[in-house]
């Protein structure tokens, strides 16, 4: 895939945490020509990072002053590059940073004119008002694992309200237990927040899920959907027909 292409996919996903961090109650997202920062503004690492972008100048500063943002803020952070070249990963090196084992498989779609029917067992709505919002979030960060009781302060009515924006909610018996949100920059989807409640896995909700935020990218006129695959969703987005063609790499800094 050419590197032209690559670049709306790391658009959409720098767009998608800057909405995500700037429409929270204590994120903050900054950026510039050689790097873009996205901060939680807890203490949740995977959740705070500076993301390097290309052609990578001045490696050793702009690496620095990604350390020096968190440090100052006491808090813990990745490094992220898409599939850098051997030699920035050997330059970081050099100066005491070290990859983190797992990188994130990067897979697009080509959206298609017409998709699978869900399971009859859930119903999929749209997200639109504010009980339908505290619903999703709750069930968003059950099925991520992360605390229940700050999810308010990120999937919050100001996302919500964002043109761009899209929540997808699917309900069982009455309850939320899966999730997906959309956020359409230009000729992509990009999927985010595929979750379900641990006790409903395994019974094709969360891809059900998934093809209801692809469908909602056709409707804003995109022409492929974009995600970042977790290890548990990777399977289920391979057999939708989702192709891994790149990776987000994850480094950490010295002394940790």
């Amino acid at each position: 895939m050419d590197v032209d292409t690559l670049s709306t996919f790391d658009c959409n996903y720098l767009d998608a945490n800057r909405l995500f961090m700037a429409s929270s109650d204590t994120g903050e997202y900054l950026e510039r020509r050689s790097v873009a920062i996205a901060s939680c503004g807890l203490p949740a690492q995977d959740l705070n990072w500076g993301f390097l972008k290309p052609p990578y100048d001045d490696l050793d500063a702009t690496a620095s002053a990604v350390r020096a943002y968190f440090e100052n803020r006491k808090l813990p952070f990745l490094l992220t590059v898409r599939q850098p070249e051997r030699r920035l990963g050997q330059k970081l090196e050099a100066t005491g940073w070290h990859w983190k084992s797992d990188p994130t498989p990067g897979m697009t779609l080509a959206v298609p004119d017409s998709t699978p029917p869900g399971p009859t067992s859930l119903q999929v709505i749209r997200v639109r008002n504010a009980e339908q919002l505290v619903a999703f979030r709750e069930a968003a960060f059950r099925g991520f694992g992360l605390p229940v009781a700050v999810a308010h302060m990120f999937l919050n009515e100001r996302l919500l309200a964002l043109p761009q924006v899209r929540a997808y909610s699917g309900f069982v018996d009455g309850e939320v237990v899966a999730t997906s949100m959309l956020v359409a920059t230009g000729a992509v989807a990009g999927i985010y927040w595929v979750a379900t409640i641990e006790a409903h896995r395994g019974r094709g909700y969360g891809e059900a899920l998934t093809w209801a935020a692809v469908v909602g990218g056709r409707e804003c006129g995109c022409t492929i959907a974009s995600l970042q695959a977790s290890k548990m969703g990777r399977r289920v987005y391979e057999r939708m027909g989702f192709n891994h063609v790149y990776d987000y790499l994850h480094w950490l800094p010295p002394d940790n």
